[in-house]
């Protein structure tokens, strides 16, 4: 959340107080290291994940005796993160050598070369979509077999299933591994919701216990980040990147807002590869635009682009 919000808003003064409390908790984490495997052990706290149905009280396997891939890789990843903002502000830290550590621990242990898919835990006995999308995002998983890993755990019926939250990580993954125009195809629980009458976002797939709950609401902000592909480009949104994933669209506009004004995109595409785009930057921002590996810079006010 402190890695969120400092890169989305230039308030290095409000960020600052918090890294003692970062620290801290991934202190306590490190704490709770299994150094044989280079995993976390047993977690003695309500360590939940997902409403699903394969996990008990929430929890991955291995939460509460040891060695859960789900929870250790969610470790790295945030670890990743806590790295890139100590740097920031000129803090030591072993980050990136503690993450880079339990990667190459759960990877050896717990992926399956054979399926193509990350195990709860080392014992191999069930594998689910979290294991396989925080492997992704948290670098566990060989950049070159990231989109088949993806491809696998999604393609998988007898594994264990993110609910509507939990897709937001999807997402993510997606985007990481360069399949984010998958994303307008993941919609579908979304798209269920309205045609059984929901004018708000469920909880979870049917049956649900909340009809109204927040934490399904991420395509408010995938629509922007990953449809339009706004995104900082750097800390503080001191910099934007556009980078479109319209999946089966045609086109799409939207406009975000900036502490500078309004973010603009209106994108068409051309033909089967190609595509017209008009761009809107605010104040003096400015960025890139990607579209099919190439790069346009992007400066303050209003540019056309057509690739």
């Amino acid at each position: 959340m402190v890695y969120d919000y400092w890169m989305h808003r230039k308030d290095d003064a409000f960020v600052a107080q918090y890294l003692m409390a970062v620290r801290g908790v991934l202190d306590w984490y490190e704490q709770k290291m299994d150094a044989k495997r280079d995993m976390l052990g047993p977690m003695k706290w309500w360590n939940f994940t997902d409403w699903n149905a394969a996990f008990s009280n929430g929890e991955p396997d291995g939460a509460a005796n040891g060695n859960s891939s789900v929870i250790s890789l969610q470790f790295a990843y945030t670890l990743q993160q806590a790295a890139a903002l100590f740097d920031a502000f000129g803090k030591p830290h072993r980050y990136r050598e503690l993450a880079a550590r339990i990667n190459k621990g759960v990877y050896q242990q717990c992926f399956d070369t054979g399926r193509n898919e990350m195990a709860n835990t080392p014992e191999k006995k069930r594998f689910s979509q979290h294991a396989g999308i925080m492997a992704v995002l948290s670098g566990a998983i060989p950049s070159a077999n990231q989109q088949k890993v993806l491809l696998r755990l999604m393609a998988d019926s007898a594994m264990s299933k993110a609910t509507i939250y939990y897709r937001f990580y999807l997402v993510q993954a997606l985007k990481k591994a360069g399949m984010a125009d998958l994303y307008y195809d993941q919609l579908g629980p979304w798209r269920d919701m309205l045609r059984i009458g929901l004018t708000t976002f469920a909880e979870k797939e049917e049956p649900t216990r909340s009809d109204c709950h927040a934490w399904s609401a991420s395509p408010n902000y995938d629509f922007l980040a990953t449809i339009c592909g706004i995104v900082p480009g750097s800390p503080g949104f001191g910099t934007v990147l556009v980078t479109p994933a319209l999946g089966r669209l045609q086109e799409v506009s939207g406009k975000m807002p900036h502490p500078e004004g309004d973010i603009t995109v209106s994108i068409k595409r051309k033909g089967e590869n190609g595509v017209s785009a008009e761009i809107g930057l605010p104040g003096k921002l400015t960025g890139s635009f990607r579209w099919k590996g190439k790069t346009v810079p992007l400066h303050p006010g209003t540019q056309l682009i057509n690739l």
